[in-house]
């Protein structure tokens, strides 16, 4: 596996390709609320000065992860989109996927990083956060949408 940072537009096609099929497993969680438009947006949001976007690949070149991360306000970053396919699943990629995302931010001067899950359904998602030091900030209990937080 390879983790290469998204800067071609075929790369930003894969990851749009990957962030569906998140969207299709999510079965409409409340986290894809304009999702089309993030999708028609995707190159801008998710390059220099606004973000970063990285994709794992396989040994074959295939695109089996991604994961992006957008500034939010002052010095605070939002993770998102973090995604593998079943077959880039336990090779540590999610974690590796994190860390890149973390390193990035800290060389940004980030303060902190959050992000948004669902508890219930992305459990194994919210431990491997936990594991990476991210601490729970806030639960909707109507959603069931768990905001957490790293800090630098």
């Amino acid at each position: 596996m390879k983790i290469e940072t998204v800067t071609s537009s075929e790369d930003f096609s894969l990851a749009v390709k990957l962030f569906k099929n998140y969207e299709k497993w999510a079965q409409a969680c409340p986290c894809f609320e304009g999702f089309e438009k993030e999708l028609d947006e995707i190159d801008k949001r998710y390059a220099l000065p606004y973000g970063r976007l990285w994709l794992v690949k396989s040994r074959d070149g295939d695109a089996v992860g991604v994961v992006g991360i957008q500034l939010k306000e002052d010095a605070c970053y939002e993770l998102k989109r973090l995604w593998i396919e079943p077959e880039g699943r336990g090779y540590n990629t999610g974690q590796a996927l994190i860390r890149m995302a973390l390193d990035f931010a800290k060389e940004q001067g980030a303060h902190s990083v959050f992000l948004e899950t669902v508890r219930g359904r992305m459990d194994h998602a919210i431990a491997l956060y936990e594991k990476q030091g991210f601490r729970q900030v806030d639960l909707d209990d109507g959603s069931n949408v768990l905001k957490m937080s790293y800090r630098f």
